[in-house]
């Protein structure tokens, strides 16, 4: 594995068929970069066998590619990174990171448009044949993790602060009623589940335990788990 440390990148931008293996970055900066900006779902970049160690985002965001086999130890994060329609076999986010959310959406422009219901099938086919897992965030430490699009059977999780809750458990309406699910993010991540197209018939939501309203959460998902809303671990 190829050591890249103390480096810049700076308006890096791949359009897609990319193929970036074998790297391991630590103590680098990536600023207003992107990595697989395609709307053709054939030609997305593949990230396999990198590891990010300590690393700095700002302004950049990762986009349709498939990330495999890859360990994030410790990622700041000057704004919200997002993922957006990015595949994922056997990542790892550990350590201390700050704010990343995962989407299946392509863009918020192609929401309920032909390309984006491509982008979805092709999901459900990738996740359908996984036999291992998509993502570890078991020991991640994060100021906010949101993630959709991912089937729930596929992430490792930590079962003390994170939580299972399907659609058909959802669809009881039960969480709008439970005091700490509501002004802390957690029904916005129930709702969206509610909203989801493409196959997704659950999410993990997440106590943050390096954001402010970590207890709040927590309380949170403990009423889930009691009132039979989050699936008991």
């Amino acid at each position: 594995m190829r050591l890249i440390e103390n480096q810049e990148f700076t308006t890096f931008h791949d359009r897609g068929g990319g193929f970036y293996h074998d790297l391991h970055f630590k103590k680098c900066k990536f600023l207003s970069s992107s990595i697989s900006i395609t709307e053709d779902p054939t030609k997305r970049s593949v990230v396999r066998n990198v590891a990010l160690e300590g690393c700095r985002v700002q302004g950049s965001s990762v986009r349709c590619a498939i990330v495999e086999d890859t360990v994030v130890d410790g990622l700041q994060t000057a704004n919200l990174l997002q993922a957006w329609g990015t595949l994922f076999r056997r990542v790892t986010l550990k350590g201390k990171v700050g704010r990343l959310m995962i989407t299946p959406l392509v863009s918020p422009q192609h929401l309920n448009t032909p390309l984006q219901q491509t982008f979805d099938d092709e999901r459900e086919r990738y996740y359908a044949n996984m036999d291992d897992f998509a993502l570890d965030i078991s020991k991640a430490e994060a100021v906010e993790l949101e993630i959709t699009g991912i089937p729930a059977r596929l992430i490792k999780r930590d079962a003390e602060t994170q939580a299972v809750v399907t659609r058909q458990a959802a669809l009881s309406g039960e969480w709008r009623e439970l005091e700490h699910v509501q002004g802390t993010g957690l029904a916005v991540g129930i709702q969206q589940l509610l909203k989801a197209r493409g196959g997704t018939d659950d999410i993990v939501l997440v106590a943050h335990k390096r954001s402010r309203n970590f207890k709040k959460r927590l309380a949170g998902i403990e009423e889930l788990r009691a009132a039979g809303v989050a699936l008991p671990d």
